[in-house]
């Protein structure tokens, strides 16, 4: 008897499921819209690897930065809802832009479909070790005592760096000058060079060069401190009263992906997620996963457009 070749079961069942033959074979595109290096590229790339083998099709990981990753999201909302072209985006792109832009070129919560929350993190308050300060409370009074005369880095304007600094500034009465980027890749060495003092950096970017005394960590933004930087206080903890924010991380499509599409895309991402070398990889990052249903993913992100659009308003935050 003539032997069947062998085919991955997820893919045997796009076939199944009629979304046919051509889908199957068709490479899956992730668009990460910043540069590469950073961290929703550095989480892309270690999921990618593992779903090209899940799936049976050619995982291609395309980075496309520009304007605080708005630009690589109107990229997605306008493709083929085929499922063939996807986005890892996050609470800047898909919470924050909304309300802190006011033309963005796509909505948030219409142009896309929800697929998964994959993972959230941290930021760390970081500063170069030159910087005649040792805890925030004192840098705080350096920033007081020089307003407009101290430059911090950020991913991008409006990027969670950029809130995080927004926030801060707000909730302390300091007013530095930003200095955007396109991304974190390119913001770090600038702060490790003393070229700019400090900004607040993603927690898996920031362990490595805290760990390396190459920067001095001042605080995290979460509520509970970072399992990879358990010396580093929260924000609260070093006086920073009310002040609490994270990264997430979430895989969307465009508007109109079918339910079985999105449940394949869901359901191989989740298995990923949970595989132990993959957990040890991300975990061991800084990056806490999680891992929800597409219907619960998307209350998130209403939920989370809600608090971003009262927190902006609340506290006059801009994106100039």
């Amino acid at each position: 008897m003539m032997q069947l070749p062998r085919i991955p079961i997820l893919a045997a069942v796009l076939l199944m499921a009629g979304i046919g033959t051509a889908l199957a074979e068709k490479p899956l595109t992730i668009v990460v819209a910043y540069t590469a290096g950073g961290t929703t590229d550095t989480i892309a790339r270690i999921i990618g690897a593992r779903l090209q083998e899940k799936l049976g099709r050619t995982v291609i990981i395309e980075n496309k930065a520009g304007a605080t990753g708005q630009l690589g999201s109107r990229y997605v909302a306008r493709s083929d809802p085929d499922g063939s072209t996807i986005q890892i985006a996050t609470q800047t792109t898909h919470a924050v832009a909304p309300s802190l832009y006011p033309r963005i070129g796509y909505d948030a919560l219409k142009d896309f479909t929800p697929i998964i929350l994959a993972a959230w993190s941290p930021l760390v308050l970081v500063a170069n070790p030159s910087l005649p300060v040792s805890n925030v409370k004192e840098l705080i009074e350096y920033l007081k005592s020089r307003p407009g005369a101290v430059n911090y880095a950020t991913g991008g304007r409006g990027d969670g760096s950029h809130l995080a600094s927004l926030f801060f500034n707000k909730l302390t009465d300091v007013s530095p000058v930003a200095v955007p980027f396109q991304g974190e890749g390119p913001a770090l060495p600038q702060v490790l060079g003393n070229h700019i003092t400090y900004m607040f950096l993603s927690a898996p970017t920031a362990a490595a060069a805290v760990d390396a005394n190459q920067l001095r960590g001042l605080a995290v933004t979460s509520k509970v401190r970072s399992s990879i930087l358990q010396k580093v206080p929260t924000m609260v903890e070093a006086g920073v009263a009310g002040y609490e924010m994270v990264n997430w991380w979430g895989f969307f499509g465009p508007a109109g992906m079918s339910p079985d599409a999105t449940g394949l895309l869901n359901k191989a991402i989740s298995e990923v997620l949970k595989e132990p070398e993959t957990h040890t990889k991300l975990t061991g990052l800084g990056y806490e996963l999680t891992g929800s249903t597409p219907q619960a993913f998307e209350q998130y992100v209403k939920d989370e457009n809600l608090k971003w659009a009262e927190v902006i308003r609340s506290q006059g935050l801009t994106a100039d």
